[in-house]
């Protein structure tokens, strides 16, 4: 099934080509596109307003698919070194297969955000919403972006089968799918660029996205404003050199840790928090450097 209602890539293509055939006769008009203003200048670029007071995540989620494992040598074999094959793309399928009568309760904080009961079932839920984010009948490809996407509340419904979790929680559940989704869609561009690049088809991806909405992504890709964007979203990361080491866990689950720990049970600085995020292992290799957060410390 392609979509194309609004706020979908489709859309957005026609939206394009329709700038393009009006390039030679510019005006600052003003559209509706996935139920937001859009101003569209004299160059034909669209000009989407920014969504005020957006939401900030305090989780981490499991956004990429595939976890790299380390190469590992044989000591004293002068055998080539063996390459672990790739865990792949995590799928939960134990906790896809639950009952209703099976359903893990989740605790939440005073923010709406899982602590508990246990450190394993909040991310057991969070990675179980990270299959969700590639799964094409919940969270289809093809969309500008998540608030156009029309499934919203099939997917709370389907994580309460499996989840027993307060109506509290239902705005962390949607923007966890969110950074899942767009973590999902950034993977799949990688994919597309390296297969350019090498020259090679694209069966790999078609196995992975369905073939009207993958092409409804290279279009998209492909088109200049989302060069732009994407540019510019690469020089703001490279400016991140001070992350966290906690993997898929999240701030509220270390807060609450840090505050079960604590003799007087009172909530940990944010100096403490900070410290204990950042702590590396130093068996592990890590790309950023160490330097700035051991100076923040």
């Amino acid at each position: 099934m392609r979509f194309c209602s609004p706020g979908s890539l489709s859309a957005y293509r026609n939206l394009r080509k329709k700038q393009v055939q009006n390039i030679e006769h510019p005006s600052n008009n003003e559209v509706e596109y996935g139920g937001q203003p859009m101003s569209i200048n004299a160059s034909g670029m669209v000009l989407e307003r920014e969504a005020e007071n957006e939401v900030q995540p305090m989780i981490e989620t499991d956004n990429v698919a595939h976890e790299r494992e380390s190469e590992t040598m044989i000591e004293g074999s002068s055998e080539a070194p063996k390459i672990k094959k790739h865990r792949g793309p995590t799928k939960k399928t134990d906790i896809h297969a639950r009952t209703l009568e099976e359903c893990t309760p989740i605790i939440l904080n005073c923010y709406g955000q899982p602590i508990g009961p246990t450190r394993k079932d909040v991310k057991d839920l969070s990675r179980f919403l990270g299959t969700i984010a590639r799964t094409t009948e919940f969270a289809p490809l093809n969309y500008v972006n998540w608030p156009s996407v029309h499934t919203h509340d099939q997917i709370w419904e389907y994580v309460l089968e499996k989840f027993m979790i307060p109506p509290e929680g239902r705005s962390w559940v949607l923007e966890t799918v969110n950074l899942s989704w767009r973590g999902y869609k950034s993977k799949l561009k990688k994919m597309y660029l390296e297969a350019v690049e090498k020259g090679s088809n694209l069966d790999e991806l078609y196995e992975l996205v369905p073939e009207d909405e993958l092409k409804d992504l290279i279009s998209y890709w492909n088109t200049s404003p989302a060069k732009e964007q994407s540019k510019k979203n690469k020089r703001n990361r490279e400016k991140l050199d001070d992350m966290h080491t906690m993997g898929p866990s999240s701030y509220a689950a270390l807060r609450h840790k840090l505050k079960q720990e604590d003799p007087n049970k009172q909530e940990p600085s944010k100096a403490k928090v900070y410290r204990e995020s950042r702590i590396r292992n130093p068996k592990k290799t890590y790309k950023i450097s160490y330097g700035n957060t051991k100076a923040n410390m």
